[in-house]
């Protein structure tokens, strides 16, 4: 049997420390850095979109908003992004607080952001009041990014103006 001493305890346990945290960096990277095909992204981001902006417009109780948008979540976004979602309580950034009406969903726009890997701009119509409570069009734009994972292919980022 071998015995250590405290101090080689240390150092072994110390290069341990450091490899995993090596070889988790790096398959983290590896895995971001892999291209997700702009198709099937584009895809998904539409149909979260329209699904989570229908579910804004609907007539229902706080409740189910919350239990219905807390499920498209769990479907469309990486683990990372829900809980940074779950910290903003208050504040809906995959809409940027604002949601479009089922009339407005056929402005829904989503193009690939060609500076960035696996980067999108999601764009639409939001119908809103201005200062003085005049109706107006708003235009919505969102940049996020989108990754592919164990559960496919998931919103991972929302890069807020």
């Amino acid at each position: 049997m071998i015995m250590l001493n405290i101090v080689q305890k240390r150092t072994l346990l110390k290069f341990f420390f450091i490899s995993y945290a090596l070889i988790y960096t790096s398959c983290t990277f590896a895995q971001t850095r892999r291209e997700v095909d702009p198709k099937q992204a584009i895809q998904l981001i539409k149909e979260f979109y329209i699904a989570y902006n229908t579910a804004w417009s609907s007539d229902v109780s706080p409740k189910i908003l919350d239990q219905k948008l807390d499920s498209l979540q769990m479907k469309y976004c990486a683990v990372t992004l829900i809980v940074e979602l779950k910290g903003s309580a208050d504040h809906d950034i995959l809409i940027n607080d604002q949601y479009t009406d089922v009339k407005h969903l056929r402005t829904l726009s989503v193009s690939k952001d060609t500076h960035k890997l696996n980067s999108y701009i999601v764009s639409y119509i939001a119908p809103t009041t201005d200062a003085s409570d005049k109706l107006i069009e708003e235009r919505v734009v969102i940049h996020l990014t989108v990754m592919k994972g164990a559960r496919g292919i998931v919103i991972n980022s929302i890069d807020c103006p």
